[in-house]
């Protein structure tokens, strides 16, 4: 079985409410006319070409759904850039309301928390992430207005939607390839092969450098470097160690 990561990206539609102010306002769910709804997403799988997009402008809600429940069915990951607190919850709250059936379980590799975790940067924005890192920016675009436009129906500011999250989609792939030594909880690419070879669980490299040990509680284990990605791994047998240990 090969690993499957699927980078994903989703746009969602404001809140729309009545209101008497501008600032610091309290809107009760009376004050609701239409709640905030996924309006399209884009996808694409680590390695590929392809950039999969679907709109409820473009195929409809139901197709974009299920389009978009079945990448996520056939991921062993799902990579985004802060999807776990909002991509995903939206996701799951549109297949929920539509009655489509639970996702699988699936690894979430979100950037935004690998960043965080290891840097500080001046800002944790996906645009200023990847041009800090120098590898692009954002697709541009007139801001708010683009959102109203889509939702008054207007095709120009639809296309102009699917290119920016598409971009949004190949900018985040960008930074993944990047931060990839720094993911701690990607889906190891060692079981993935039949070779009983040390192999780099985050790329899947046979290119491993032995370089030191990491001595753990339980005993001493070698430590490579890999020289694809830079990430580092251990071996999982120990070389010598301790039948017991304090408590």
């Amino acid at each position: 079985m090969t690993q499957r990561i699927l980078v994903l990206d989703i746009e969602t539609s404001p809140n729309i409410c009545y209101t008497w102010g501008l600032f610091k306002q309290d809107i009760s769910i009376g004050q609701i006319i239409e709640p905030t709804r996924m309006i399209c997403w884009a996808a694409k799988w680590v390695g590929e070409k392809k950039v999969h997009f679907a709109s409820d402008f473009h195929d409809g809600t139901d197709e974009m759904l299920g389009r978009l429940h079945d990448l996520l069915s056939e991921a062993t990951a799902v990579c985004h850039f802060n999807g776990t607190s909002f991509d995903m919850p939206h996701i799951k709250r549109e297949f929920i309301k539509h009655e489509m059936p639970p996702l699988p379980p699936i690894v979430e590799i979100d950037l935004l928390r690998v960043v965080k975790k290891n840097f500080r940067l001046t800002s944790n924005k996906l645009d200023y992430v990847a041009q800090y890192l120098g590898i692009g920016a954002k697709v541009s675009h007139a801001g708010f207005s683009l959102w109203k436009r889509y939702l008054d129906g207007d095709e120009q500011a639809a296309n102009k939607m699917r290119s920016y999250n598409k971009g949004d989609v190949i900018l985040t792939e960008k930074v993944y390839t990047r931060l990839l030594p720094y993911i701690t909880n990607h889906p190891s690419y060692a079981l993935s092969v039949d070779e009983n070879i040390p192999t780099c669980n985050r790329c899947g490299s046979y290119n491993l450098v032995k370089r030191g040990y990491s001595f753990l509680t339980t005993g001493k284990y070698q430590r490579f470097v890999c020289s694809e990605c830079g990430g580092w791994s251990r071996s999982v047998t120990r070389e010598s160690g301790i039948t017991v240990r304090g408590v």
